[in-house]
């Protein structure tokens, strides 16, 4: 057995054995602390727990609380039937995979990539009749990161696939066929509507016991999960693709087939190696949502959804924003209908994905379209702004008979209504409504649907440019509309899920944005009015850097964001005190060994111990058996009396 395999097994041993260790974690100074003002310990002084999925078991019904630090170990079920619940202020912590390997086949449909793990990361599943409360507070988030993450706000922000990320599966309806069904075999309709099942993208139950399954409607109504001002960071399993060029990941955050009684609210997703957020089918709602900075999609949705989403920012910079599982584009929001390319979708097409969506704030910084439409869409999206596109504001496809430009014309359930677009600064005014992919002329057309639907080229936020250089925020931005009274009566909210309000986007003007102060993303300096002092200091303004100057309020382009880089967490080898930005270099090896002192190899210095400790002979188990047959007995007893009474000298 290798190293990792040793810590590994020490790991899950130590904490099957006593539960909690005493082992300290990194200091948190950033503005996410969940110390003391959470009635918690700072986070250096919890204990850690080290949590596995007890060979099937799950966690069982648990409570979390915020004096102790929580390390999944691999993926850790909370099964059918029990309640896992966390304190605000909690700090989970996700850890790497273990024995990574790619498997690269070619099919008569294309290439198929599989990803096998001896360990796979860790992450948090929700099986179908579990439940996740998971209820933080403005103050006091629930923070979800990797193991090593130094929990301070220096991690940069194109760090990602540290961990699996968090999947909820209930058992509301989709629009796939059952499993026991393929598109071969399935009747032209289904058992019913919205039947289907699924099993959770990136999880693999080695138990054996499908417990990523979601669906069936059995309940479009109760809730999966309380997700409550939470910040989760730096996540996503790539487990490969399949032939028809199907990515199969976990996200930062997975509601599968989620009730409309699923309460998901003030959630920040931020730094995914897939898509930020990812609902599947089911009747959820979304609110005060932030999602950012990911390899693919801010927000995605299909096989059904039927929810709805008010109050959605969503943030992607182009040069993060590059999608390996597969390769293919990334968008602000992408919308599907089904799985149809899969084969697995019911033919009936029922039910639609149609949501109810409003007032979303997405910004890029050069990508083509914000947002893409295709595999039978619907919904009614209304009253948003996008802002930062090179090419148009959304995308359309129409090369099936069920695509995207068909459910806008033919079938009339998808509307784009009252939309804001614009283009970077270079050319705010000079983009397209929309972009018409597809097999046909109709690029003309889609652009008059969107003009009759008042969607308008024009620009609505104050400040949407913003900067990263190597992880780090060096320009940030304000999300504020340029005015208030932008939507009228007629496009006001009418559904009684929303919130009826007059103005285009996330955030109010005037208005304190919902994110700032409690989000990891508003830590890093992206957010926040500017200051408005006569007299200007100039030097470095961004709390990350080495050369941080708190006086000035004017950045000189000075900040220098590596020479104070090093490891900045204390349980790795190599961990820096001096450090304020950690640089990815921390490493557990060098200093791992023997730590039991009893062990004949006996190693004062190692802090980890890698399960090689040797020791000398056992000692007698039964020191009673006196005769050494296996067993005392009456012999035995007869023995000792008949040496009673005799003196014992030493050898």
């Amino acid at each position: 057995m290798d190293t990792t395999m040793h810590r590994r097994f020490w790991h899950t041993a130590f904490a099957a054995i006593l539960g909690v260790t005493s082992i300290p974690s990194q200091a948190q100074t950033g503005i996410l602390s969940n110390g003391a003002v959470c009635g918690c310990p700072e986070v250096a002084a919890r204990d850690t727990v080290w949590v596995s999925d007890n060979a099937g078991d799950g966690v069982g019904t648990a409570h979390w609380d915020c004096t102790h630090l929580y390390v999944l170990t691999e993926q850790v079920f909370v099964n059918e039937g029990d309640t896992l619940r966390i304190d605000p202020g909690t700090v989970v912590l996700g850890m790497e995979g273990e024995g990574r390997e790619e498997i690269d086949n070619v099919t008569g449909f294309g290439a198929v990539r599989d990803v096998i793990y001896d360990t796979y990361p860790g992450a948090l599943v929700v099986a179908r009749g579990g439940f996740l409360d998971a209820d933080g507070t403005a103050t006091c988030p629930i923070q979800f990161s990797f193991f090593g993450d130094p929990m301070d706000g220096t991690t940069g922000l194109d760090v990602r696939g540290k961990w699996g990320g968090i999947v909820v599966c209930g058992a509301a309806q989709l629009n796939t066929l059952s499993l026991e069904q393929t598109f071969q075999t399935a009747p032209f309709f289904t058992t019913g509507i919205g039947t289907g099942e699924d099993r959770a993208e990136g999880i693999v139950d080695v138990s054996g016991q499908d417990r990523h399954v979601y669906g069936s409607n059995a309940d479009s109504i109760s809730a999966s999960a309380i997700l409550r001002h939470l910040s989760i960071r730096h996540g996503s399993t790539n487990l490969g693709w399949n032939q028809f060029g199907n990515g199969n990941e976990t996200d930062l955050l997975q509601l599968n087939a989620c009730g409309a009684e699923t309460v998901v609210e003030h959630v920040e997703c931020l730094s995914s190696a897939d898509d930020g957020l990812h609902v599947f089918g089911g009747m959820v709602e979304l609110r005060h949502i932030f999602s950012g900075f990911h390899s693919e999609d801010a927000y995605e949705c299909d096989q059904g959804w039927q929810g709805m989403a008010q109050f959605l920012v969503g943030i992607q910079d182009t040069l993060l924003a590059q999608p390996t599982n597969p390769p293919g584009e990334a968008y602000l929001f992408d919308v599907e209908g089904d799985d149809v390319e899969e084969f697995n979708v019911d033919l009936g097409e029922e039910p639609h994905t149609k949501p109810v969506v409003h007032n979303m704030t997405l910004v890029t910084n050069g990508a083509p379209q914000a947002l893409s439409y295709h595999s039978l869409p619907g919904g009614d999206w209304q009253n948003s702004i996008a802002h930062g596109m090179s090419d148009a504001g959304a995308e359309i496809q129409h090369y099936f008979s069920c695509d995207g430009y068909p459910a806008m014309t033919q079938w009339q359930i998808l509307r784009l209504r009252n939309w804001r677009f614009a283009g970077s600064a270079e050319n705010e005014e000079d983009i397209h409504l929309g972009r018409y992919n597809g097999n046909y002329d109709n690029q003309g057309a889609f652009n008059e649907i969107l003009a009759d639907s008042t969607c308008i080229v024009e620009t609505m936020l104050v400040d949407a440019e913003f900067s990263i250089v190597d992880g780090q925020l060096v320009d940030g931005l304000d999300l504020h509309p340029v005015s208030n009274e932008t939507v009228s009566a007629y496009y006001m909210a009418s559904d009684p899920r929303l919130e009826a309000v007059p103005y285009h986007g996330a955030i109010a003007v005037g208005e304190v944005p919902w994110f700032m102060a409690t989000t990891y993303a508003s830590s890093t300096g992206l957010f926040g009015p500017e200051p408005e002092l006569d007299v200007t200091t100039p030097g470095c303004t961004y709390p990350s850097a080495c050369n941080y100057d708190a006086l000035a309020v004017e950045d000189d382009g000075s900040c220098d964001f590596s020479s104070c880089a090093g490891c900045m967490y204390v349980l790795a080898c190599n961990y820096s005190p001096s450090a304020l930005k950690d640089d990815g270099s921390c490493e557990w090896e060098s200093c791992a060994g023997c730590t039991f002192p009893d062990a004949e190899n006996y190693d004062p210095a190692a802090a980890w111990d890698n399960g090689t400790c040797t020791f000398g002979p056992p000692v007698d188990s039964c020191p009673a058996d006196i005769n050494a047959d296996g067993f005392v007995g009456t012999l035995d007893l007869l023995d000792l009396l008949s040496g009673y009474g005799d003196l014992c000298t030493a050898d």
